[in-house]
C-alpha cells in the first residue's frame, strides 16, 4: 500500500493558477472545499482545457450511481483502516503500559526486598552488639566479633 500525502490547499502557499502540478494534487481534494473547486473550475474554464476534461469526467461519474457506489465503499474502506489503526497503536500503547508496569512493580519489589533483607541484617548486628555489651563483654571484642570500628560500635551503643 502506498500512502500519497496530498498538500492542503493554501492560497499562500500553493498557486494553481501558476503550476500545473498544484492544479492536479488539489484536484484529488477539491470535493472537500468548495472555494478550491470554483477555483480549479475557473482555472479549466480558462486556462486548462486538460483539466476541464478531467472536471467534466468527473461529473459524469458522479452522476453515475454504481460509481458512486464504488466511491463511498471505498471511503468506507479506508475509514475503517483509519479506525483500526487508530486502535491497533492504542491498544499496543496499552500493552506496553501494562509491561512497563509489571516490570517496574517486579523491579521495585525485588529492590524492596533487598533493602528490606539488608535492613534486617543491620537490625540483627546491633541488636547481636547490643546484647554482647549487656553480657559484659569487651567494646574491642564486640567491634572484632562485628568486624565494625570500636568508633561505630559507641555509635551503636549511645556513646557519643
Amino acid at each position: 500500500m502506498h500512502t500519497l500525502v496530498i498538500i492542503r490547499y493554501n492560497e499562500e502557499k500553493v498557486n494553481p493558477w501558476k503550476d500545473p502540478f498544484v492544479r492536479w494534487l488539489l484536484l484529488l481534494s477539491a470535493n472537500e472545499d468548495e472555494h478550491l473547486t470554483k477555483t480549479l473550475e475557473d482555472i479549466a474554464m480558462n486556462r486548462d482545457p486538460i483539466l476541464q476534461k478531467a472536471i467534466n469526467k468527473w461529473e459524469r461519474m458522479s452522476q453515475d450511481s454504481s460509481f458512486r457506489q464504488a466511491y463511498d465503499a471505498r471511503e468506507k474502506v479506508l475509514m475503517d483502516e483509519a479506525a483500526k489503526f487508530a486502535h491497533a497503536e492504542t491498544e499496543g500503547m496499552k500493552r506496553g503500559m501494562e509491561k512497563g508496569m509489571e516490570k517496574g512493580l517486579a523491579k521495585g519489589l525485588e529492590q524492596g526486598i533487598e533493602k528490606g533483607r539488608k535492613e534486617g541484617v543491620q537490625q540483627g548486628k546491633i541488636q547481636m552488639i547490643k546484647s554482647m555489651y549487656d553480657l559484659g563483654i569487651p567494646l574491642e571484642t564486640i567491634a572484632k566479633a562485628s568486624k565494625l570500628s570500636l568508633h561505630e560500635i559507641e555509635h551503636i551503643l549511645g556513646y557519643k
